[in-house]
């Protein structure tokens, strides 16, 4: 028989409800530790990083300039093997014009979206070890509670904490797998000495 928090047994219309309740509550555990870690630790922002850039990408053509003005642009080879090469290496081409619109050179090649993209890598690899100790965590609580309640609240709170974790970091699948792994094993230890 299950054991409810005032020590009484549950069984029917409350034993229902509390599994309601505790998923309920589960959800909002979830939900409560999404946006305290989002809080603390802000995600990288586009605009923070690519301040001043073109958000309009390469254009080997001026913005703005129609096409009429710039049938008279000759191709280069050596200018499109450099967009080539930075757009390779993540960057985007930003282009001197002359006169008529035609792209001159190179001015630069802004590699603003590459480090925006490791920013994020780094965030997702770092918001994954938070939410895998937080959901490891409740695991553990849930385990070793007496309520069912409690149970029903931290138990699936804490593993939908540890696959956000992994679909948040799911680009960098080994360390994932290292570590849901470790916390699986971890787990199926602590619940087998649990229900001796």
């Amino acid at each position: 028989m299950a054991r409810g928090l005032k020590k009484e047994n549950l069984k029917g219309r409350n034993f229902a409800l509390t599994i309601l309740l505790g998923i309920f509550i589960a959800i909002m555990v979830s939900v409560l530790f999404n946006l305290i870690v989002s809080y603390v630790y802000e995600a990288p922002e586009y605009e923070e990083l690519c301040r001043n850039t073109n958000n309009f990408g390469a254009y080997p053509v001026k913005y703005g300039i129609g096409n009429e003005q710039c049938t008279n642009c000759t191709f280069s080879k050596s200018l499109q093997e450099q967009t080539d090469k930075c757009i390779k290496d993540g960057g985007i081409a930003v282009y001197d014009y002359d006169d008529k619109g035609c792209t001159a050179s190179i001015k630069e090649c802004n590699m603003c979206n590459k480090e925006f993209e490791d920013a994020i890598a780094k965030y997702n690899r770092n918001t994954f070890f938070i939410f895998a100790v937080i959901g490891f965590l409740l695991i553990v609580a849930g385990l070793y509670t007496r309520p069912l309640l409690v149970q029903i609240s931290t138990l699936p709170a804490g593993a939908f904490l540890v696959i956000e974790a992994a679909v948040k970091n799911f680009n960098d699948k080994l360390l994932v797998i290292i570590t849901f792994a470790l916390l699986i094993i971890a787990a199926i230890l602590l619940a087998l000495r649990k229900l001796k």
